[in-house]
C-alpha cells in the first residue's frame, strides 16, 4: 500500500503544520518515522497539489507553516454533508474490499479520521445507526492475499509472470505466461485481466482459481491506450466476447426492479402492456446473461436472438428434469426418537 500511506501520511503532515506553526522537517520526521528527505518530497507534493505552504526562518530554525487564507479549506474542516459522504464511503469500501485491501483500507480510514477535527468524529459516530452496507455474496479470498500482493507488485513492476489456474470450461489445470495489467472488484470477486502469451490476447480471470503464480525478471510494456473500462465496454459483466443484440420481455411482477436499475449503459426500456416492459441491449457475454435472466425465473422470457433463447429453454428443462427425479433421503430415525422423548416427558409433566 506504497502510494496510498504516502497520500494518508501527507494529509497527515498538512494537519500538523495547520495545527503548529512551529514544525520543523525534523519534527515530521520524527512524528512519521521516515527521513527527511521522504518529508521534503511530500512537502513539495503537496505544494505541488495547491497547499499554500511556505518556510519562515526564526531563531536560527525553519519552521513549515500554511498560509492563514487556507485554513477554510474542505480539508481542514469538513461539513457534515462532506463528513457524512467521507464516512459512508469508508464503510462501502471496508465491507466491499477484497484481501489484501480489506484490513489495509480499514486502518487507512482509521489513520484519516485520527486527522479530522473532534466536532467531525462525533458526527462520524453518530452516523453508525443510520448507514449500512451489505457485501454481495462475496468470495473468501483470505488464501490468495500473497499471490493477490505478488499480481499488485508485477502489475506495478510491469513485469511478466507465469501462472498456473484451474479453468471451469475444461476442468483441467493450465499454465500461462501472463502480462498482468489490472485487477477489477466485481460482484464481491476479484479478476485478473492480463494478456496470455498462449492466446496472443487479453483474458479474464478469476482469482480464486490461481492455483500457482511466479513472478519474472522479464519486463513487458503494456498499450498506453488500454483502460478496463473501455475493454469491458460492450460485455455485460468481466467477460469480454462479442457483443450481439438481445430483447427480453419481463412480466409485470419484475418488470419495476428491472426498470429501476441500470443492467448496461445500452439498454432500452419499453412499456408493451399489461404492466410488462421489453428490454433491448447490444451485450456480449453469453454465459453471465444466461445466469441473469435464469434469475428472474418465469418472469424472464427472451425474444431474440434465437440462439440464447433455446440456451435458457435448455437450461430450464435440466431444471425441471431435476425435480423430476426420484430423490432418496436416509430416514432421521434418530431425530423421531429424541421428538418421542420429548413428547412423553411432556405428557408426564402435565399428567
Amino acid at each position: 500500500m506504497g502510494r496510498n500511506a504516502q497520500l494518508i501520511r501527507q494529509w497527515a503532515i498538512l494537519k500538523q503544520i495547520e495545527t503548529n506553526r512551529w514544525t520543523t522537517i525534523a519534527d515530521m520526521a520524527d512524528t512519521h518515522v521516515v527521513s527527511t528527505k521522504t518529508i521534503r518530497r511530500d512537502l513539495a507534493a503537496l505544494m505541488e497539489a495547491g497547499f499554500p505552504l511556505y518556510d519562515e526562518r526564526y531563531d536560527g530554525k525553519v519552521y513549515w507553516r500554511l498560509n492563514e487564507e487556507c485554513k477554510d479549506l474542505p480539508l481542514a474542516t469538513l461539513s457534515l454533508s462532506e463528513t457524512a459522504a467521507l464516512y459512508f464511503s469508508k464503510k462501502l469500501v471496508v465491507n466491499l474490499a477484497a484481501p489484501p485491501f480489506s484490513d489495509d483500507i480499514a486502518s487507512a480510514f482509521k489513520k484519516i479520521e485520527s486527522a479530522l477535527p473532534d466536532r467531525n468524529i462525533k458526527f462520524l459516530d453518530s452516523l453508525d445507526n443510520m448507514i449500512s452496507v451489505r457485501a454481495d455474496a462475496p468470495k473468501d479470498l483470505e488464501h490468495q492475499k500473497n499471490r493477490i500482493r505478488l499480481l499488485m507488485e508485477s502489475i506495478g513492476e510491469e513485469v511478466k509472470v507465469k501462472m498456473q489456474y484451474f479453468s471451469v470450461h475444461s476442468q483441467q489445470k493450465k499454465n500461462y505466461t501472463i502480462h498482468p495489467y489490472r485487477l477489477m472488484h466485481f460482484r464481491g470477486g476479484l479478476y485478473l485481466f492480463a494478456f496470455v502469451e498462449e492466446y496472443k490476447q487479453i483474458r479474464t480471470f478469476a482469482i480464486e482459481r490461481i492455483e500457482g503464480l511466479e513472478k519474472t525478471r522479464e519486463a513487458f510494456e503494456k498499450p498506453a491506450d488500454f483502460s478496463v473500462e473501455s475493454y469491458l465496454e460492450s460485455a455485460f459483466g468481466v467477460v469480454k466476447e462479442e457483443p450481439f443484440d438481445i430483447e427480453i420481455t419481463f412480466n409485470s411482477d419484475i418488470a419495476e426492479y428491472v426498470r429501476s436499475r441500470v443492467w448496461h449503459p445500452s439498454q432500452q426500456v419499453r412499456e408493451i402492456g399489461g404492466g410488462r416492459i421489453s428490454m433491448k441491449m447490444h451485450v456480449g457475454g453469453e454465459f453471465e446473461l444466461v445466469s441473469w435472466i435464469l434469475s428472474f425465473g418465469p418472469s424472464a422470457i427472451v425474444v431474440s436472438p434465437e440462439r440464447l433463447r433455446r440456451r435458457v429453454e435448455t437450461e430450464l428443462s435440466r431444471a425441471v428434469e431435476n425435480y423430476h427425479k426420484e430423490i432418496t433421503v436416509a430416514p432421521a430415525r434418530k431425530a423421531r426418537k429424541v421428538e418421542s422423548k420429548k413428547a412423553a416427558a411432556a405428557a408426564a409433566r402435565r399428567g
